[in-house]
């Protein structure tokens, strides 16, 4: 038995591929191991989990040589150890720290192990690319490590498989043969002993999966963090991709968008990383469990009488026409070619009809994701309306909606549970043949012929219906690949619209024309417009407004004049680059701000988030807060600037509407930007009120750039009597133009 030496392979460690960098210590390793510390991370950090493997199981043939390695591929395994050894030998301790903390943060260790894409999803539009993103990322190390500990702690629990089906075996030839001991042992004892045996295998079996449960819910949990943080990065970078997202309602086969995003992006990851864990985890075991069953089962085998005479025939057989001396009988492997005979043949078939029914079953999950989703987003838009609903008195109309769309949840569910039932029956009847039936038969001739005894016998039935079992992953998991397969389709589905949602001319051009060019340039040249055009969607649609050329000064204030529909938001979300189809070019200010009718508050801020947003809360100190919250009128709200509720509920459901749209007014002051863009957003305000708010602008904005539309049919005047804009933007028949205002002196003002 090799002893191992911890300070001996810390110093090999310490002299390792990985620690060469950072350490500085030439040292090159022997054979393999300097070809395994050349190759990339992946493929050490699987070398290593196989050497892990093989160390839980036979530690007494592993060379501390080959635990070096492990650590060289898994600097972060190495520093575990390093725990250990520094218990055994504490004076070493300072050494070990030193370069297992240098080996962590080499910079090859916090590095993909692919290259990224345009977007932090660009990588996961296949299934292939999905399932390995975490495994291949930045946290690829912390990956391999905790997969390694699975592995690991899994092939252990294959190996224990085997040793409870052993334990079992002479528990069972106690019980039968307990009135056959020998002379002077005690039966009673004998039969607890075995008991003992037994029990206590098998509850350190159910530790072991205890401990491994915990590790694949760690790597899960991690797994899902990272997987949401990328999507979540991907949506809310830049273009606007969210408000992409969901610019089409287009249902069906042919919608080109997906639906239901939030379950996709909450449901699915979560569904994704579990099944990818367990049933590597669950193919692993069954490699392993394959492997340690089939040795013991080779050494139990025994002569069939029957096997001997087929063999012994087919070798004069052949002699006799061939010439060839070959000796076909299988000796002392009989009864384990019987086996590999059963397994081989019933095994397949078996997997076949399985494949035959996971495949209804992956149709029918997708099938019922989706209206489990429209379900559910319905629920979410109901509940968001809800005092709007209960005011129209729409519970009757809504109430139809939600039975039609959990009509097609039910239709869907029911085709499922139909497709899962028979495929639980047929599990069950194939487990039962199996464990009950085919367990028993390749042993039982040479049973039958005296050849092994009841224990061996019945050790080797057990192991048989476990090779079986084991051989038998693919139909065990079927339904699992099924619902891997359909969430994972969904996933990639919503990588792929995400890439294609993050180039806005690719993206609207599928759809209708888009060809808009947004600049931005110093706030000194304010905001031009040149040959812009708003269409509709949709390839050919004529301009439903244009706009051939216009200059606004800074200090200049436009109000947009025109009839409903004439497209007067519509074109201030084009100068925001925010209007999907049309053309044209837009130069304006940088320090731009947008403020429509409804408020955008978010529940879960507090008020001082709200002021601040969208910049952060630690952007601005209270005080400045305070100041532009007493400015609107909103000073009684100071003292709970730090809470997230106001009345048990969140600031958006407590503000009036006058209220939330005095709040947006503080953002601008808080801000200053030098275009800002007014959409209806003082149509809550009484009259003296969006006086008030013109007031204030002027006083905080006098350099800024405003371009207002309003519902009242003249601009407001100030104290004075003078306007307050002093352009109209005038739209009529399609068409915009910019013209001074009465009353005022046009300065600063070019149209073209």
């Amino acid at each position: 038995m090799a002893v191992v030496r911890w300070m001996d392979v810390f110093g090999i460690v310490e002299r390792g591929a990985w620690i060469t960098g950072a350490v500085g210590a030439p040292f090159t390793l022997p054979g393999g191991l300097a070809a395994l510390s050349r190759t990339r991370p992946t493929a050490t950090a699987l070398a290593a989990a196989t050497v892990l493997a093989a160390f839980l199981i036979a530690p007494e043939t592993i060379a501390p040589i080959c635990m070096a390695a492990a650590l060289a591929a898994l600097p972060l395994l190495g520093m575990l150890v390093a725990l250990a050894a520094a218990i055994l030998a504490p004076s070493g301790l300072a050494t070990l720290a030193e370069a297992v903390g240098r080996a962590a943060s080499h910079p090859a260790l916090h590095l993909p192990l692919r290259r990224q894409g345009a977007t932090p999803v660009s990588q996961m539009r296949g299934f292939w690319g999905l399932v390995t993103a975490y495994w291949t990322s930045e946290r690829w190390v912390e990956a391999w490590l905790i997969t390694a500990a699975v592995i690991g702690l899994t092939t252990l629990l294959s190996k224990a498989s085997v040793w409870v089906a052993m334990a079992s075996a002479d528990f069972l030839n106690a019980l039968v043969n307990v009135h056959a001991a020998s002379a002077g042992a005690d039966p009673v004892a004998w039969v607890l002993g075995a008991a003992g045996i037994y029990a206590a295998i098998a509850l350190g079996r159910i530790g072991g999966v205890a401990l491994r449960h915990f590790a694949s819910s760690t790597l899960h949990r991690r797994a899902r963090r990272w997987i949401q943080a990328q999507y979540q990065a991907a949506m809310l970078g830049a273009g606007h991709i969210p408000a992409n997202l969901v610019s089409d309602r287009d249902e069906g086969p042919d919608a080109r968008l997906p639906d239901n995003i939030d379950q996709r992006v909450d449901e699915c990851s979560m569904s994704v990383f579990g099944a990818i864990i367990g049933l590597a985890m669950g193919l692993w075991g069954a490699i392993a469990s394959i492997y340690f069953v089939s040795a013991a089962l080779l050494e139990r085998s025994a002569p069939v009488g029957f096997l001997e005479d087929w063999g012994a025939a087919a070798s004069a057989f052949i002699a006799q026409h061939t010439g060839l001396s070959v000796d076909l009988a299988p000796g002392a492997l009989g009864s384990f070619v019987l086996v590999v005979v059963l397994v081989v043949t019933y095994v397949p078939l078996m997997t076949w009809a399985a494949w035959r029914l996971g495949r209804v079953l992956e149709r029918q999950t997708i099938a019922r994701q989706k209206a489990d989703g429209s379900w559910r987003g319905e629920l979410g838009q109901m509940l968001s309306r809800a005092p709007r609903l209960a005011i129209s008195r729409g519970e009757s109309v809504q109430a139809r909606v939600n039975a039609r769309l959990y009509g097609s949840v039910d239709v869907t569910w029911h085709r499922l549970n139909g497709t899962q039932s028979g495929f639980m029956a047929f599990t069950n009847g194939y487990n039962f043949i199996t464990n009950r039936l085919l367990g028993y038969l390749p042993g039982l001739p040479a049973y039958l012929s005296g050849a092994i005894s009841f224990k061996t016998y019945a050790a080797s039935s057990e192991l048989v219906a476990e090779l079986i079992n084991d051989s038998s992953w693919f139909i065990q998991v079927m339904p699992a690949l099924a619902t891997l397969k359909a969430n994972t389709a969904r996933l990639t589905e919503l990588a792929q619209a995400i890439e294609a949602a993050g180039d806005n001319a690719r993206f609207y051009a599928d759809t209708g024309r888009h060809d808009f060019k947004i600049r931005t340039a110093d706030a000194g040249f304010g905001l031009r417009l040149r040959g812009l055009e708003l269409c509709h969607r949709g390839h050919g649609e004529a301009p439903f407004l244009t706009v051939p050329g216009l200059t606004i000064r800074p200090g200049r204030w436009a109000y947009v004049r025109g009839q409903n529909g004439a497209g007067k938001s519509c074109l201030l979300k084009a100068v925001m680059g925010l209007w999907p189809y049309g053309g044209g070019e837009v130069i304006r200010p940088t320090r731009a701000f947008f403020a429509g009718q409804d408020a955008d508050l978010p529940p879960r801020l507090t008020l001082k988030e709200l002021v601040t947003y969208p910049d952060l809360a630690e952007c601005h100190d209270d005080l400045a807060i305070a100041a532009v919250l007493g400015e609107v009128g909103l000073a009684r709200f100071v003292p709970d600037l730090h809470e997230p509720l106001c009345g048990a509920k969140p600031w958006g459901e407590t503000l009036s509407g006058g209220q939330r749209q005095r709040l947006v007014l503080a953002r601008i002051l808080l801000q200053r930007p030098d275009l800002l863009l007014l959409d209806e957003a003082c149509s809550a305000l009484d009259p003296l009120a969006m006086l008030d708010f013109h007031r204030i602008l002027r006083g905080y904005l006098p350099r800024a750039t405003v371009v207002s539309v309003m519902h009242e049919p003249e601009p407001p005047l100030t104290p004075e009597g003078a306007p307050y804009y002093a352009d109209l933007l005038v739209i009529e028949n399609g068409r915009a133009r910019l013209e001074p205002a009465p009353g005022s002196v046009r300065l600063g003002i070019a149209a073209e």
